[in-house]
């Protein structure tokens, strides 16, 4: 029998890899998974802090394209909040963008209420849908519909879109804010220290003793009219004008562009 040299491997030793264990081989770590941010987005400026809520359901749906629902919302709205109220002074003012959210009055006041137990005063809400508009204003919030400015070669053709109307059935106490791109029509009063700012006509069937804007995207043709007309200041267009008194005129108002200025005149039944 043939001598075996010690230094010759065996088979299963030349096969087998040399590990130190002592060594620094690289070892692979699950790649950490990306971060999902909140679909609601709470944002400061200043002073004020700005809620963004996620892109809209399409209309006759629940769910939007990311299949976030109202329930949804609720519930990263509260999470959220949690443990936040030391990021901003108590009553701080908070600006709602809804995008084209439909809410209405009770989901509002929910929102208002959340908002409310961590010391955030909901105060203003930018919306795309007329009905969730009307739902802010009966709280008392002040409102904002984008207002797109019109293309000067085209304000006056037929074929200008024409936004449907804001219909308010409530008095707009001080510091309440409207901005509608298009004509809003008020059923109550308008007053001292509200607004309203429009893209078509402003139309009040009560009295208007704040600021009215009509207009506001540059067409001098719109008309303010009002059942009492004593505002502190009106706009038409790029004009301007500031009543001389507060004293209604005891009878129906229209103020309207006239030889490139502001002129009010007594209301004609057959007119505009």
């Amino acid at each position: 029998m043939s001598d075996v040299d010690a230094s010759t491997p065996s088979a299963e030793e030349a096969i087998a890899p040399d590990i130190d264990s002592d060594s620094d081989a690289a070892v692979e770590t699950p790649a950490a998974e990306p971060a999902i941010a909140p679909p609601i987005q709470l944002e400061a400026e200043g002073d004020r802090w700005w809620l963004r809520l996620p892109s809209a359901p399409p209309v006759g749906q629940e769910a939007n394209a990311d299949g976030l629902t109202w329930l949804d919302l609720q519930q990263s709205l509260q999470q959220l909040l949690q443990g936040q109220e030391n990021f901003w002074d108590a009553g701080a003012e908070l600006h709602l963008f809804a995008d084209s959210w439909l809410l209405d009055g009770r989901q509002l006041e929910w929102l208002s209420q959340q908002l409310a137990r961590v010391d955030l005063k909901l105060t203003r809400i930018t919306t795309q849908r007329r009905q969730t508009a009307v739902a802010a204003v009966s709280l008392g919030l002040s409102i904002e519909q984008p207002i797109t400015q019109a293309d000067p070669w085209q304000r006056k053709t037929s074929t200008s879109p024409i936004a449907a109307p804001l219909y308010l059935k409530r008095t707009l106490r001080s510091g309440a804010e409207v901005r509608h791109n298009g004509s809003v029509i008020v059923v109550g009063d308008v007053n001292p220290g509200s607004s309203i700012v429009a893209s078509g006509d402003i139309l009040v069937w009560g009295n208007l003793r704040g600021i009215a804007h009509a207009g506001a995207a540059g067409n001098s043709d719109a008309t303010i009219f009002a059942l009492s007309l004593a505002a502190t200041q009106l706009r038409i267009g790029d004009r301007l004008a500031r009543l001389p008194s507060s004293q209604a005129a005891g009878y129906p108002e229209t103020a309207q562009v006239i030889d490139g200025q502001i002129q009010i005149r007594r209301a004609d039944p057959g007119g505009k």
